[in-house]
């Protein structure tokens, strides 16, 4: 066999070793094993010390320094394949023991990938079982473990994430190289907008060397799949053999590093999905360090929090592992006041699938390998007392878990939980910037997210126990820092961030509660037979809610309903012989589980909710299993005990708390723990029922609905109305705001009693902030729920003369919301009567003064924010002008309930002034634009609303009952029509005889009279001046002027100063001639009215 360069093997001997059956080698004799063993080790040490990167980076600084003996050759050169074999070419070592020469880094390349060859060879000898012991040498495992460990450091992660040239010191560079590396790492070198620098042709940049080095990047990442199948072999390894420590925390440290990897698609497009593939592999490896040696496990969780600061944080590359979500086509039952859930909002999303962050993948994989098979109490009696270290470890985890997970085989899962959930709080608590607190609130803020957005998936049914614990860590660390002294206080910061997360997992366990409650999961009837299932005409009953269009369908062979095949995954090639939809494959599984494990007779009257559970979980159970075995996924089998484990322990904890149910809770149980191993499954060849993806789905949303963590959303709320009570401010305003994130999912929160007294109290407590943050609750509420906002109006109508701006504020646009949405909202005329107060007050903020001002405009001058006009077009019947009117109309109707309620039409005369001339105070540069745009609009409606304002006038003339309550309206409309004369008195001119009878003060509203002749008065002295020569004359020559100087004989002074007014505005007017007979009547008439007025 001749010798090749690093080892006795060549390429293609060593790919046709690779290609022998692992489970072959312990027919090989033990000789001939230790001695290809032997030959593989030399072509893995020569492999080790080659760090083709940091080679690659100095050959492309010794072309542009023009240093070293040899030729100047580029980096291409280096790496291309050599056409012959020179006398200089490079020996084993490293590169500055060799010339410099055209192909030596393609020689490096060769030896780099017959040593990992080797190591792939050697790996799958060594993990064989049953082959011969000398094979496996400590020498052989450490000279893997350190190849691996260089090939990702040295390799992997600088080619995948484009940072091998970072950290160079290149000549002329300024002395920040750290900011200029993070701008240089992913150069654009299609932006035209970037400025190049003139360098020189001898000095390069990081952004010349970052180019260069793809030609040492792609030949690297082309060895992802043969290290990828070298980490599963070292996984197969772990399983198989003892390692040492020192080598497996090396081992460890190499796979944990991979997850930093921050994939740059300069390089390659496909960098993620292979630094999918390395990472992946890793967890993997991972996963089975972490269950074969539990006395590691509190180091390993103790190395992720380091590795967590090193993470990647872009949008891009933080979330990077796929998540197979499943894929339900039932359309939402449910009601429109539930928000997106958190899932969708903070995790990735790409078609049917989401993404999450491999760290939070890894730490649920943990959780989930380290369930133990379940033990009946008859066979834990003695083990008490068995072992003193076993007791040590107990007292570390909580009390409430500790007898319930003895039994369920949870034990290792609650306290890996205990300890990274303890761990990460910790280090998110600290004060200042004391060990990356202030980096660790936003890995919290992500984990949180991401567990949210797999809560549902079968395959981590981990994250509802770490989110349970979490919950309860931080429920705590809320609660404590309640009753801590000032000087013990925590900081701030991190109440915010631990009551952040708190009220997310709060608002989600209610989302999921509310989903379920409006679209639960119903079973069949328990005593519908089989022979009574026949229908009598048969029905579409797919879950998607489309009609019975021209498309395959299948029929259900129980309940004859149809179903769309797309939408329960068969083709017309993968029609089964039997087929039955979910429901009757439910309802089979209950009578099925009826007859075995009932107590009484009948086995399916007295059937409880509780009962029906227990055949969901087997359901899922049944298709975890059938996952597990056609994958061989140790992860999968993982998930498939973890599932069995938390059915026994909800099996104690029902049984402990006397749960209503008929089934017989021990023999149930004993059915469960009889499936945690294979062999029994494979001796037991059952007929495992399959559901569809929905059915899937809404089994798995059902169990969440009665998981532990669902169960205690009383508790969880408590802890927040509790908060809502607190001495500090800053607490009571974070738990008012994490309410409102329930709130928000689920508005039927706020009927509960509790709540709505601890809302109540808020809404004076003595902190500006807390009250701020109660109105925006109820304010969120009354949106989403307007049946009940006058239940909350009064309260509001309070808060809008806080004291605090930010409080007025906020009152003023939840007053907006309300009526936009429902413009017939009963209090509207109050609220819009507190506001025209608040707007008309020179003391108040120029802020609120403005949000009021665009309130008003948007409600009465802008139709098209205007949400009623929509219903108002009656369908396509009513023409847009037709729209126009019946809006104008509406809105005249709600400013005189405003003048109606308030009695005073300045304020409203302040508002129409505002919005038609601007402010009188705070104008600002940066919303004069704005300004105009609204009195634009303003002017632009005017017209249309004193046109409006005439036609309610003659319709209530028409339906008036004759009553005293009709003088107040009278009142209020004339009130609004003054208004408009004050602004546009030319838009009233056309409508003066409308009002003029109303003068002779016979009104039918004797406790009204004085102030409709006041209002009526005062219109007439604004519209007299825009008279025209005839009107005026016309006006003049009859009976207008008797009717005003009668008032002075009838009406308090009030409305006899107004009627003065209005002869003075005619005797004045510019077209009446100077002595004439006309100006002397009027004269005598004035003074006349004077006269009486003085006597």
């Amino acid at each position: 066999m001749d010798t090749v360069e690093g080892g006795p093997f060549t390429n293609a001997e060593l790919s046709q070793l690779s290609l022998l059956r692992v489970d072959g080698w312990n027919e090989v004799e033990g000789d001939t094993l230790l001695t290809l063993t032997g030959m593989l080790q030399l072509h893995i040490g020569s492999g080790v010390g080659i760090d083709l990167v940091g080679e690659g980076r100095n050959v492309v600084l010794m072309r542009n320094n023009g240093e070293g003996d040899g030729p100047v050759i580029s980096v291409q050169q280096w790496m291309q394949q050599p056409k012959y074999s020179g006398p200089n070419s490079a020996p084993l070592g490293s590169l500055g023991e060799s010339k410099l020469e055209p192909g030596g880094g393609y020689r490096r390349l060769q030896i780099l990938l017959r040593s990992l060859e080797a190591a792939n060879i050697l790996l799958g000898i060594m993990s064989c079982r049953g082959v011969d012991r000398r094979a496996v040498e400590d020498d052989a495992v450490e000279k893997c473990v350190d190849l691996i460990k260089n090939h990702i450091n040295r390799h992997i992660i600088p080619s995948l994430s484009n940072t091998g040239h970072l950290g160079v010191s290149v000549p002329g560079s300024s002395v920040n190289s750290s900011e200029e590396d993070d701008q240089e790492v992913n150069p654009d070198p299609v932006s035209p907008k970037k400025k190049k620098r003139r360098t020189s042709s001898l000095t390069p940049t990081r952004n010349d060397i970052c180019k260069n080095m793809k030609s040492v990047y792609i030949p690297i990442l082309s060895t992802i799949g043969l290290f990828g199948t070298i980490l599963e072999r070292a996984d197969s390894f772990i399983v198989v053999n003892e390692m040492d420590d020192r080598l497996l925390f090396t081992l460890s440290a190499a796979a944990l590093s991979t997850l930093t990897i921050d994939a740059s698609s300069f390089v390659r497009s496909d960098t993620t999905s292979l630094a999918g593939i390395v990472q992946i592999s890793s967890m993997n490896l991972l996963v089975s360090i972490f269950r074969r040696y539990p006395r590691h496990r509190s180091i390993i969780i103790e190395d992720l929090f380091p590795l967590m600061l090193k993470l990647p944080t872009s949008k891009r590359s933080l979330r990077t592992f796929l998540v197979k979500k499943i894929s339900s086509t039932r359309p939402r039952d449910v009601s429109n006041n539930i928000k997106a859930e958190s899932a969708t909002s903070s995790s990735l999303v790409v078609g049917d699938h989401e993404f999450i962050q491999p760290i939070c993948a890894l730490v649920l994989l943990f959780i989930q390998c380290c369930v133990q098979m379940p033990v009946q109490k008859d066979d834990i009696i003695e083990e008490g007392n068995a072992d003193d270290d076993d007791d040590e470890e107990a007292d570390n985890q909580e009390k409430d878990n500790s007898n319930e997970n003895d039994t369920s085989g949870l034990g290792g899962c609650a306290s890996v939980c205990n300890q990274f959930t303890a761990q990460l709080l910790q280090r998110c608590s600290r004060k200042g910037e004391e060990g990356g607190a202030s980096e660790f609130r936003p890995i919290l803020h992500n984990l949180v997210d991401d567990l949210l957005s797999v809560r549902s998936q079968p395959e981590f049914p981990a994250a509802e126990m770490l989110l349970l614990y979490l919950s309860s860590r931080l429920g705590n660390d809320l609660l404590r820092a309640s009753s801590a002294p000032k000087n013990a206080q925590a900081e701030a910061t991190y109440l915010s961030t631990a009551m952040d997360a708190f009220g997310k997992i709060t608002s989600d366990v209610a989302s999921s509660l509310l989903r379920y409650r409006e679209n639960p999961f119903q079973i069949l009837p328990e005593t519908l037979s089989p022979t009574d299932c026949e229908a009598k005409v048969e029905v579409n009953r797919c879950f998607c809610g489309r009609d019975s269009i021209d498309t395959f369908m299948v029929d259900c062979d129980r309940c004859h309903s149809w179903y769309h095949g797309s939408c329960i995954g068969i083709t017309k090639d993968t029609v089964p012989d039997v087929w039955l939809c979910d429901d009757c494959t439910l309802q089979n599984a209950v009578l099925e589980q009826a007859q075995v494990f009932a107590r009484g007779s009948d086995t399916s009257a007295a059937l409880t909710t509780f009962d029906h559970s227990h055949a969901l979980r087997q359901l899922l159970l049944h298709q975890v299993t059938r996952t597990s075995e056609s994958s061989m996924n140790t992860q999968a089998e993982s998930v498939r005990e973890f599932l069995i484990a938390t059915w026994c322990k909800n099996l104690v904890v029902a049984k402990a708390q006397n749960t209503p149910g008929n089934f017989d809770l021990d023999l149930v149980r004993s059915h469960a723990i009889a499936q945690w191993s294979r062999e029994s499954l494979q001796q037991n060849q059952i007929e495992r029922p399959r559901l569809s993806a929905d059915g899937l789905d809404r089994i798995t949303k059902a169990l969440i609905a009665s998981s532990e963590l669902s169960t205690s959303i009383a508790k969880l709320v408590g802890v927040l109305l509790r908060l809502m009570s607190d001495d500090m401010a800053s607490l009571r305003k974070l738990s008012v705001k994490a309410i409102l994130q329930v709130v928000n999912v689920d508005p039927s929160l706020m009927a509960n009693s509790s709540v709505r007294k601890a809302v109540s109290r808020c809404f004076h407590d003595p902190s500006i902030s807390v009250r701020e943050a109660a109105v925006s609750l109820v304010g969120d509420y009354v949106i989403q729920t307007p049946s009940l906002a006058p239940t909350f109006h009064t309260p509001l109508l309070e808060r809008i003369a806080d004291k605090g701006v930010s409080v007025r504020k906020r009152v003023v646009k939840i007053f907006r919301d309300v009526l936009l949405s429902n413009p017939t909202y009963q209090g509207r005329a109050s609220a819009m009567s507190c506001m025209l107060q608040r707007a008309s007050n020179r003391k108040e903020d120029d802020n609120v003064r403005d949000l009021i001002f665009d309130t008003f405009h948007a409600i009465w001058f802008d139709s098209s924010s205007f949400s009623h006009t929509a219903n108002l077009a009656e369908s396509k019947k009513t023409t847009p002008t037709g729209v126009k009117t019946k809006y104008c109309r509406e809105t005249a109707k709600q400013m005189v309930e405003v003048v109606n309620a308030s009695g005073n039409p300045d304020d409203l005369t302040c508002l129409v002034k505002g919005l038609l001339f601007g402010f009188a105070e705070g104008d600002k540069d940066k919303k004069i634009a704005e300004r105009k745009r609204r009195q634009a609009d303003a002017q632009s409606q005017c017209k249309n609303l004193v046109q409006s304002l005439f036609e309610i006038l003659l319709h209530f003339e028409e339906t008036r009952s004759n009553q005293e309550s009709d003088g107040k309206e009278l009142v209020a409309i004339f009130s609004t029509l003054y208004v408009f004369s004050q602004a546009f008195p030319e838009l009233l001119v056309p409508h003066i005889d409308t009002i003029l009878p109303y003068l002779k003060g016979d009104n039918g509203a004797k406790k009204y009279e004085a102030q409709i002749v006041k209002n009526v008065s005062n219109i007439i002295s604004r519209v007299a001046s825009n008279f025209a020569l005839e009107e005026l004359a016309r006006l003049t020559n009859g009976g207008l002027p008797t009717d005003l100087v009668n008032i002075a004989y009838k009406f308090p002074s009030d409305a006899v100063n107004s009627a003065i007014e209005a002869l003075c505005a005619l005797v004045t007017h510019h077209h009446a001639k100077p002595d004439s007979v006309q100006e002397k009547r009027l004269h005598k008439l004035a003074l006349q009215v004077r006269i009486e007025e003085k006597y």
